[in-house]
C-alpha cells in the first residue's frame, strides 16, 4: 500500500480547520503517519461542526440515524 503524500486528516495543512487548531495526527507539520491513515480508516462522522450533512473529516455524506447523534462509525475508504 502506498503511504500518502501529506497528512490525510488535515490534507497536509497542519491545521483541523474545523477546530482551529494544530493536527495531533501530524503535530503541525502536515506529513502523514500511521496514526493519521487509521483514524481516517475508522472515525466518528464530524458532521455536527459543519452542516450534519457531510463530514469535514473525510467529505463523505453523513450516516448516522440521528442528527443529533454522530456516533455512527465511518466505514473503511
Amino acid at each position: 500500500m502506498m503511504q500518502a503524500e501529506h497528512c490525510p486528516v488535515c490534507a497536509g495543512k497542519g491545521v483541523i480547520e474545523i477546530t482551529d487548531s494544530q493536527c495531533p495526527f501530524c503535530n503541525g507539520t502536515g506529513e502523514p503517519s500511521r496514526a493519521a491513515e487509521s483514524y481516517m480508516k475508522v472515525h466518528i462522522c464530524q458532521c455536527i461542526f459543519l452542516d450534519r450533512k457531510n463530514c469535514p473529516i473525510c467529505g463523505k455524506k453523513c450516516h448516522h440515524n440521528t442528527p443529533n447523534r454522530p456516533k455512527i462509525l465511518i466505514a473503511p475508504m
